[in-house]
């Protein structure tokens, strides 16, 4: 049987240049590329170009036995329709079998956004400036993670509280400061007058106390620039069969702080673990469980919603091209929904109507 594998990876290669071609994100590209590696491996030595709507429905069937969710197998199936439609369109298929196949439509439940009570517990959680200036900022703006990081201090006005936010595709937008943001903000960045605005605060070096020959040494490092370490150092303090631990502790400790050693900042900004872990932290101090970036983002939707923002405000603000994007972040408060039943429905009228 004739092996068609090479060819296969030729034309997965010639998607990802087509996506590339289309400006879809790196994230996307990123669960395009493992979803059709998954399915060129399903394949094996036969070819993609060959396949038919029973290849493709037998695909989906594997990945589900091996545990996929339908949140996931309905996202692979719409991978392989996007793949089929770019072969369809090179002319080297002539009908896109995955169109060919219906799933039944998971439930798309992302994570509910906090309450207002929430909101204030979440503030008053956070310790450090930092932590006070990052939850007030993802709060205020409903800004992505990663544009939160990408943001420099020379983007930020914060007399007129604007930020200029780098968004999907690099499509620029502007967002507007409470109050209170622009204030956490200030206090965070206190002097510094570029540079990423959340950044990596490096601890005070404290150098090693190390063995060497059989001597307790101190062993430190002296940096030139941000990454680049100049020189390392050391000095013995005494034996090892002479001098216990515990005062060998103290002398270095004694000693590296006479040094007051400081490792410089690296110009670059936080990583996105960090700040998942920093956010996570911070609410279960709050004694709320499952908190992340993302969850400000459509808290910060949902109660610009229900204090009257229309919905077209809250896509410019957002940074969404298409309006349903913006519907799916809003949730409707109970409080909205039971204010706008009681404006609406007529029946209350048509009672006092009938009793005059």
């Amino acid at each position: 049987m004739r092996s068609y594998a090479r060819i296969n990876r030729r034309l997965a290669k010639q998607y990802d240049r087509w996506m590339v071609a289309m400006h879809y994100v790196k994230h996307t590209q990123r669960i395009h590329r493992k979803t059709i590696q998954q399915y060129l491996k399903f394949m094996g030595k036969r070819s993609v170009a060959a396949a038919n709507h029973i290849s493709i429905r037998n695909f989906i069937a594997r990945i589900s036995e091996d545990g996929a969710s339908l949140n996931t197998v309905y996202r692979a199936l719409g991978v392989l329709r996007l793949f089929y439609d770019f072969l369809n369109l090179g002319g080297v298929v002539s009908y896109v079998p995955p169109r060919f196949l219906r799933l039944r439509r998971p439930w798309l439940i992302g994570p509910r956004a906090l309450t207002e009570s929430q909101v204030r517990r979440v503030l008053s959680a956070a310790r450090t400036q930092r932590e006070r200036a990052l939850v007030e900022f993802l709060y205020a703006t409903g800004c992505r993670l990663g544009e939160t990081l990408r943001l420099k201090i020379e983007e930020l006005d914060l007399d007129n509280r604007t930020a200029r936010i780098r968004g999907k595709l690099r499509k620029v937008r502007t967002v507007l400061l409470t109050h209170s943001a622009a204030e956490a903000l200030r206090t965070y960045i206190a002097g510094r007058k570029r540079g990423f605005v959340f950044r990596q605060d490096l601890p005070v070096a404290k150098g090693c106390l190390t063995r060497v020959d059989g001597k307790w040494t101190s062993m430190w490092s002296e940096y030139k620039g941000p990454n680049r370490i100049r020189s390392r150092k050391h000095k013995y303090h005494g034996m090892v069969d002479q001098l216990p631990y515990a005062v060998a502790r103290k002398k270095h400790d004694a000693f590296i702080a006479r040094l007051r050693l400081r490792r410089r900042l690296r110009n670059a900004p936080l990583a996105k673990l960090t700040v998942q872990t920093i956010v996570r932290q911070i609410g279960r101090r709050a004694g709320l469980k499952g908190i992340t970036p993302h969850v400000f983002r459509r808290t910060f939707a949902t109660h610009l919603y229900n204090r009257g923002a229309g919905v077209e405000i809250i896509k410019a603000l957002m940074g969404h091209v298409w309006i349903h994007s913006t519907l799916r972040y809003v949730q409707i408060g109970s409080d909205r929904l039971a204010k706008t039943f009681d404006q609406c429905h007529p029946l209350e009228e048509l009672n006092a109507e009938t009793k005059t």
